[in-house]
């Protein structure tokens, strides 16, 4: 390997800035992605640069390692759609209000997170998914609502349950959904804290997606406290948000066919069996 960069299907990844810096700069930093600390090429055209900023706690859609190095479904997806429409792929590692501000500020081309009216102020949304799941809530085998919350059939059941929603902080879902029908939320930073949060007994349920909670529960030794309900409360799509201030806007077409010709071959079930997420 050279210091250039480095291959990964197909797409050349580069490395992650240092958290430290608040505005996703173009220059090379501290390692990211799945690979160690590699100079971007002088004569890399910025323009074919994609910056993707990513939530640093939301396994298995991004996360970091112990070793400091972003993985997770959503990282691997963009690297091969990256790799499809000619674009160089750094994926930036950031707690999720970071990643908001800084697509909506230019400091990063792109997202990829649930659609909200706030966010489409700022980005254009794919028209192709790039991950579909279903949300569930999580409870506490011992919580003494419990047989409240098993009784919920829809959000309007939940706001009349009288019980505490976990969320991490930024989540657009959550406050359209939940804060929205005056539904008590204590916050946690990233869907981890979220899980850690619920097992000190400090909320009562977490809402969320289903394929995130039980991939972060199953390295927990506590996991067996935790209850998964049946009830599916929605089915969300995660899209590509491309900020509106990023020179990657005009190839939205491409990134979309790139999308939907991933998502039809094999490669694209073996990355949902990879990270949990069944086919």
């Amino acid at each position: 390997m050279n210091r250039r960069g480095f291959l990964l299907g197909g797409a050349t990844l580069l490395s992650t800035l240092p958290l430290g810096n608040p505005m996703g700069d173009r220059a090379g930093g501290r390692a990211g992605g799945r690979v160690g600390a590699w100079a971007e090429n002088p004569a890399t055209d910025p323009g074919r640069v994609l910056r993707i900023a990513y939530p640093d706690k939301s396994p298995p859609s991004s996360w970091q390692n112990e070793d400091n190095r972003l993985q997770g479904l959503l990282v691997d997806v963009m690297a091969d759609v990256a790799a499809s429409t000619g674009y160089i792929f750094r994926p930036l590692a950031r707690p999720l209000p970071r990643v908001q501000l800084e697509v909506e500020s230019g400091g990063a081309d792109a997202m990829c997170l649930v659609v909200t009216p706030a966010r489409l102020q700022y980005a254009v949304a794919s028209a192709e998914p790039l991950m579909t799941g279903p949300i569930t809530m999580f409870a506490r085998r011992d919580n003494p609502a419990l047989d409240r919350l098993k009784a919920v059939k829809s959000l309007d059941d939940l706001a009349r349950a009288d019980i505490t929603v976990i969320a991490f902080t930024g989540n657009g879902w959550i406050k359209r959904n939940i804060e929205s029908r005056g539904i008590r939320t204590e916050h946690a930073s990233g869907t981890v804290g979220t899980v850690r949060m619920l097992l000190a007994k400090r909320g009562d349920v977490i809402v969320d997606m289903s394929s995130q909670i039980n991939w972060i529960l199953k390295s927990d030794p506590n996991a067996a406290d935790v209850i998964e309900l049946p009830t599916v409360i929605e089915r969300v799509d995660w899209h590509l948000l491309i900020g509106k201030r990023s020179p990657a806007l005009p190839d939205m077409a491409q990134f979309d066919e790139a999308i939907r010709i991933l998502k039809a071959s094999p490669r694209y079930g073996e990355l949902l069996h990879k990270y949990g997420m069944g086919v």
